[in-house]
């Protein structure tokens, strides 16, 4: 059954031109219709056929694994279906350079591996008409919901049935019937395009339940006043490359709310305004440029072509992001929609500069069921009227000194609220608990304050050479309005990066690097457009030269390539030593060992309530403190100060040289 010559290759045109997959679509059709000018044709066994098929499989089931990894919700099966015709191309390949140019169908299923008889092998097929439709469903998946995809399909069966048509019946009375079918198909496609979007709402909402979605610009739930243990994803979801390491934001927001209620927090009236891109289409402005500022570079996967940008305090320009709409709301939140998924962004800003509204009464109410708890702790901080910036620094001294950072979900106890529980009982709890906490209490003494929510940036990547966010380094903190502008406050304590640390698998490296694959695999993908042009230029020149290479006929059998593998060369890991470290060892041989997962903040409290650690903490007091300073705080601490740490630690030492002899 010979198929009418360039079929196939229109329908992979088609079909790329569809998803945006030219990369891919472009050679596909030169290899596959190339078969018509190359006379040469390999004698492919059963079990050659077998192997082909394998790797078809693998394809696919490397496709799956990878696109629910990147979006796990029932939306992953219409990408997966995008992918269709490169999942069975090897196939078609190897019918289209085949002696027969049909495949043995049983080669195709593991059930009939190994079984060689002469009724199996005369049952062979001609996949590409199912290829051709391989091809349409594809391209549906992606489909805009515009005409040109019915008028593409409805060409693309016409060519095929046309070679298919009974020769006794007139070509003119075979296209009135196809032109009237085709009419009232298109006609009856706008209802069942109706039942399909009703059926998909269903099917999604059933799949998604229980899977974790991404960031509502409108409303957070929290983990607040749960059970349990707080357990975070190790996947890479942000990629971060600044121009250089003093350009670096300690952090990226997602969104901010100024309502709170039964542990959820909701941004009330956000009001949404459009974003109108430069001329280029890919600058976006949103505030004046300022004197000085900072650029950085954000790679990021979006869910269904839209989503939020995480971005820094202070971003005025967003440039080279090509998507289609572009919103911002008054509290900073960045919503963009656009047709593809994985995006990357670069971001100007002075986190100096304060872009969210003003503040309205809305920044300071309080539910009232958290008032007594909220006022009893302003009592005993002694901070009523006094300055905005005294009570500020206060508030972050009293979290600071009196909290611990956990992932264990306690609930709230005997008392009337989750955060009562938290300020007056167990001061133990994860960074929902402290920005919550941290915003009413600053609200109860009259500073507007709103919850944000976002990631943190610290992790270096010596494998990427740029930074790496993964879904466990998301947090929340607190933006108060303070001399004139909205600033971060974090109160959260500075170790729990390590305590999250701590928790990860011991297999994260193989995540990481198949990670590290699907990202440079994207970014090529991105770089198709330009290639577009250069595919364009040397189709002429490919099929001449298969012509040429044509001309010499004969049949030719597979030969075997050995493929050598080069060692991957690790990247070497820097270690730190600080003199905090003969402290620690010192400790160790009395006895008081600190354990691996147990974070030094945790490990001090728990000496103090030991008889013999008792009165070596104390000393220690001045000491962790500034050693506290020099490891977490990101400005670091000053020379002299450094000076006064290692002498510190010198004088601990002497005092205490029975410890360390």
């Amino acid at each position: 059954m010979k198929t009418p010559p360039l079929l196939i290759g229109a329908a992979l045109i088609f079909w790329g031109w569809q998803t945006g997959l030219w990369f891919f679509a472009i050679p596909m059709a030169v290899i596959i219709e190339g078969s018509r000018l190359i006379s040469w044709r390999w004698d492919f066994s059963a079990a050659d056929v077998r192997r082909v098929a394998n790797l078809c499989l693998i394809i696919l089931i490397i496709l799956f694994i990878y696109l629910l990894i990147q979006n796990p919700t029932f939306y992953f099966v219409y990408t997966l279906l995008q992918w269709l015709p490169v999942v069975l191309f090897p196939l078609l390949t190897v019918q289209s350079y085949s002696v027969d140019e049909h495949i043995h169908a049983t080669s195709l299923f593991l059930l009939f591996n190994g079984k060689k008889s002469e009724n199996n092998k005369q049952f062979t097929i001609n996949i590409t008409y199912p290829y051709l439709a391989a091809c349409i469903l594809s391209a549906s998946n992606a489909n805009s919901a515009n005409i040109s995809f019915y008028i593409g399909m409805f060409v693309l069966i016409a060519i095929a049935l046309y070679s298919l048509r009974s020769k006794r019946f007139s070509p003119l009375i075979w296209l009135c019937l196809l032109l009237t079918a085709g009419t009232v198909g298109f006609i009856g496609q706008i209802g069942l395009h109706q039942l399909h979007l009703s059926l998909e709402n269903h099917v999604v909402i059933w799949f998604s339940d229980g899977i974790e979605q991404a960031t509502n610009s409108s409303k957070k739930q929290t983990n607040i006043g749960d059970i349990g243990v707080l357990k975070r994803s190790n996947e890479i979801v942000l990629r971060v490359n600044p121009k250089t390491q003093q350009t670096r934001p300690q952090l990226l927001r997602e969104a901010t709310y100024n309502k709170y209620k039964s542990s959820i927090w909701v941004a009330a009236k956000p009001n949404f305004t459009v974003v109108q891109p430069d001329k280029n289409g890919t600058t976006w402005n949103l505030g004046n440029q300022p004197s000085e500022s900072y650029k950085i570079t954000i790679y990021t996967n979006l869910k269904g072509g839209q989503g939020l940008l995480t971005l820094p305090d202070g971003t005025f320009k967003i440039d080279e992001l090509a998507v289609n709409r572009m919103e911002k709301n008054k509290f900073g939140a960045v919503k963009v929609a656009g047709k593809i998924n994985d995006i990357n962004y670069q971001a100007y800003f002075n986190n100096q500069l304060s872009l969210d509204n003003p503040p309205t009464a809305e920044d300071l109410e309080i539910p009232n069921q958290e008032k007594p708890a909220l006022n009893q702790i302003i009592n005993q901080l002694n901070i009523t009227g006094k300055s905005s910036q005294k009570i500020v620094n206060n508030v972050d001294r009293f979290f600071l000194k009196n909290f611990t950072y956990s992932l264990q979900l306690t609930g709230k106890n005997n008392y009337t609220t989750p955060i009562s529980t938290f300020l007056l009982k167990n001061r133990v709890g994860h960074c929902e608990y402290f920005a919550t906490a941290t915003t009413l209490l600053l609200r109860a003494a009259g500073i507007p304050a709103r919850y944000a929510v976002g990631y943190s940036v610290h992790e270096f990547s010596n494998l990427e050479n740029q930074y790496i966010v993964r879904s466990r380094h998301a947090h929340a903190w607190t933006m108060v309005y303070l001399n004139g502008k909205w600033q971060v406050l974090d109160t959260t304590p500075a170790d729990w990066t390590n305590i999250e640390d701590a928790t990860a698998s011991k297999l994260s490296l193989i995540t990481d690097l198949w990670s590290l694959l699907s990202f440079k695999i994207s970014q090529v993908l991105r770089s198709s457009n330009e290639l577009n042009y250069f595919w364009w230029l040397i189709f002429p020149l490919v099929f001449m030269l298969m012509w040429r290479v044509g001309q010499k006929k004969g049949v030719r059998r597979l030969s075997r390539k050995q493929i050598s593998l080069k060692p991957v060369v690790k990247p070497q890991i820097v270690k730190q030593n600080s003199q905090f470290y003969l402290i620690e060892k010192a400790l160790n041989e009395l006895g008081l060992n600190r354990h691996p997962s147990e974070s030094l903040k945790n490990w001090i409290n728990r000496l103090k309530e030991d008889s013999l650690g008792r009165d070596l903490v104390d000393d220690m007091i001045p000491i962790i403190e500034l050693y506290y300073r020099d490891r977490f705080d990101p400005a670091g601490i000053k020379d002299s100060e450094k000076t006064i740490l290692n002498s510190a630690i010198k004088a601990w030492l002497d005092k205490h040289h029975r410890v360390s002899g």
